[in-house]
């Protein structure tokens, strides 16, 4: 049967043999997508520096680290808690703001405010900083002291926590699908080229699709089904990582047709997409202004 738990468990596994199949099933599947997620990674990126590509990596080995644990635990691996406590421990922040990272360093392709760019980057610091140390000491706590009092203050702010950092991707993802409705509202106006207009869409519904797989954890969460949910996250933001690559697939394929864009740069003031940053961001990971990259160009 499938175990309806409202947090972490002691060492002693109470996972029904339901509940552990699906559990084994969803790790397996995560596991599945952080090996393929690093042959793509490596195969793609030109340069191996830039925050696009370490958020890439932090975020996918923290896929890795945290489904490990999860797997020593459930099956009982090992009768030492604190090893796949520290590999749940490392995993889990990783993972979260990995993921957050990674949405981040490329928000500015679509999102030329930067009051706004950098209110993103300080919530998802500060979110980390003060979010992410009592969420790790709980689970040491919990594991390691058997106490009850520990098991249900960790109960309590991991759904709390869930719930901040389910706020945080929301609101990246929100901007995105603010910005490229948008962006599709100006197609009305101006002649938009075929390759962007299916990024602008492109965009639009893997940001839906975030939002809707961070709404199957948080319900997961809320309906404590634990050892259920707990494995669902890593296999959720697995996928997440995997349809960023689909975008940037899209952006590289923009990218080497910055010719595309002309029309709508010069009718706006600013292309549907940064080629030339997609270009630097992307395939060689340098964060230079474009607009010094092309007063560069005119001296030559």
């Amino acid at each position: 049967m499938v175990v309806l738990d409202s947090g972490i468990s002691s060492s002693t596994s109470i996972i029904g043999p339901v509940a552990q199949v699906v559990t084994v099933a969803f790790l397996s599947i995560a596991f599945y997508n952080v090996v393929e997620l690093n042959f793509i990674i490596f195969a793609t990126f030109k340069k191996y520096s830039g925050l696009y590509f370490w958020s890439f990596v932090i975020a996918t080995w923290g896929i890795a680290f945290h489904s490990t644990g999860l797997l020593i635990k459930n099956l009982l691996l090992c009768t030492i808690p604190g090893i796949y406590v520290t590999l749940m421990a490392v995993g889990w922040p990783t993972m979260i703001t990995g993921q957050s990272l990674v949405l981040y360093s490329r928000l500015h392709l679509v999102l030329s405010n930067r009051t706004c760019l950098r209110f993103v980057l300080g919530m998802i610091i500060f979110d980390a900083i003060i979010f992410q140390p009592p969420a790790i000491f709980l689970v040491y706590a919990a594991e390691l002291s058997y106490l009850e009092s520990y098991l249900k203050a960790y109960a309590i702010y991991e759904r709390f926590q869930i719930t901040i950092f389910f706020i945080q991707e929301f609101t990246i993802s929100s901007l995105y699908i603010w910005e490229t409705v948008k962006l599709r509202r100006l197609e009305s106006s101006i002649r938009v080229n075929g390759t962007a207009y299916r990024i602008m869409v492109h965009l639009l519904i893997v940001n839906v699709i975030v939002i809707l797989l961070d709404v199957t954890i948080l319900a997961l969460e809320y309906a404590g089904i634990y050892n259920i949910q707990t494995a669902w996250k890593p296999l959720m933001y697995s996928v997440k990582l995997k349809l960023e690559f689909s975008i940037l697939n899209k952006l590289v394929e923009l990218a080497n047709k910055p010719t595309n864009l002309t029309e709508m740069s010069t009718s706006t003031g600013r292309g549907l997409i940064d080629t030339d940053s997609v270009v630097l961001e992307i395939l060689n990971d340098d964060r230079r202004p474009v607009n010094q990259e092309l007063s560069k160009g005119s001296r030559i």
